[in-house]
C-alpha cells in the first residue's frame, strides 16, 4: 500500500511539472511586421541615415518602439505601427542613398 502511494504521488508531481512548463516556457510570437521593421532600420542605419535622414530615422525608432509597447495588448495597432515604422525606415535608407550619390556626383564633376 505504502508504494502505490509514492507511486500516485511520483505521478501527481510529474503531471504538476509538465503542466506548469508548458505553461511558462512559450512567449507569444512576434508579428512579422515587427521583425521587418526591425529589419528596415538596421538597412537605414547602414546606409548612413543617422547624418542623412536622423528624423526619419527616429521617427522609425518611435513607431518600432511604439509597436512592441502595444504588443500582445493591441496586435493589430502594433501591426500597424510596425508597418508605419518599416516605411520610415525606408524613407531614411533612400534619403541617405540619395545623399551619398549626391556627394559622389559632386566629387566626380570638374570644377569648372
Amino acid at each position: 500500500m505504502y508504494a502505490m502511494q509514492i507511486s500516485a504521488l511520483r505521478a501527481a508531481a510529474i503531471v504538476t511539472v509538465v503542466t506548469a512548463a508548458g505553461c511558462v516556457a512559450v512567449a507569444p510570437p512576434v508579428p512579422i511586421e515587427l521583425t521587418e521593421a526591425r529589419a528596415a532600420i538596421v538597412r537605414a542605419e547602414q546606409a548612413g541615415a543617422a547624418q542623412s535622414a536622423p528624423g526619419e530615422l527616429n521617427a522609425a525608432r518611435e513607431r518600432l518602439a511604439e509597436a512592441e509597447q502595444l504588443l500582445p495588448s493591441d496586435d493589430q495597432l502594433a501591426r500597424w505601427r510596425a508597418r508605419e515604422a518599416e516605411a520610415d525606415a525606408k524613407l531614411a535608407q533612400a534619403t541617405a542613398e540619395d545623399a551619398q550619390t549626391r556627394l559622389a556626383l559632386n566629387e566626380r564633376r570638374p570644377i569648372p
